[in-house]
């Protein structure tokens, strides 16, 4: 059985698809997803300017405007996208730190728990990257991040060998991930992927 990869990075992905071919599926808003928000003007402005740099790929930029927005509001939103940064520099080990402290300040905060489980399977940890995606589904109320837990356990499951069972099993509780736009095409390959692999 081969590894497979699949670049999931939870709520950042923003649907390509026309609004034709997405018209049956849910439209979607990241506040209904992610309770959390930033409330002070000046941490706002600077979440949103280092949004802007990672956009142009301004990474060193865009951690100083992070850490600036943290510094003048302590919220795992802003440890979240400095983890993001070196998810993209794939220094996995490194955004662990930032996903693992985001998860002590708000243990509520869904996103740092599916990111940081995602650099625990690229490092092929796949036991960490397990229970905290099942410490996850244990504390979550939210469908949406239920489901994407569920996914990447199907991932783990299918990269760590435990059986071809196991890995539709949770294919299967992850299904409703084909209704939201960002998350079907990821869904969709690994599924093809699993049926034509999975021995």
């Amino acid at each position: 059985m081969r590894i497979f990869r699949i670049v999931l990075v939870s709520f950042l992905l923003i649907s390509c698809k026309s609004d034709e071919e997405n018209k049956f599926l849910k439209k979607f808003n990241p506040a209904e997803h992610i309770e959390q928000m930033l409330k002070i003007e000046k941490a706002i402005e600077l979440y949103d300017e280092g949004t802007e740099f990672f956009k142009m790929g301004d990474f060193e930029s865009a951690k100083k405007s992070f850490h600036k927005s943290f510094d003048i509001e302590n919220s795992p939103i802003s440890l979240n996208e400095l983890g993001t940064i070196e998810v993209a520099k794939k220094d996995y080990a490194e955004a662990i730190k930032y996903f693992n402290q985001g998860r002590k300040l708000d243990p509520n905060y869904w996103p740092v728990y599916i990111n940081e489980a995602r650099c625990y399977e690229k490092l092929t940890e796949f036991k960490k990257a397990e229970d905290l995606l099942l410490l996850l589904k244990k504390q979550c109320k939210s469908d949406y991040w239920i489901t994407q837990a569920d996914f990447i356990l199907a991932l783990i499951y299918f990269n760590s060998r435990q059986g071809c069972e196991k890995v539709y099993e949770f294919l299967d509780k992850s299904q409703s991930m084909t209704t939201y736009p960002e998350l079907k095409d990821p869904y969709m390959n690994f599924k093809n992927y699993v049926e034509t692999n999975c021995e």
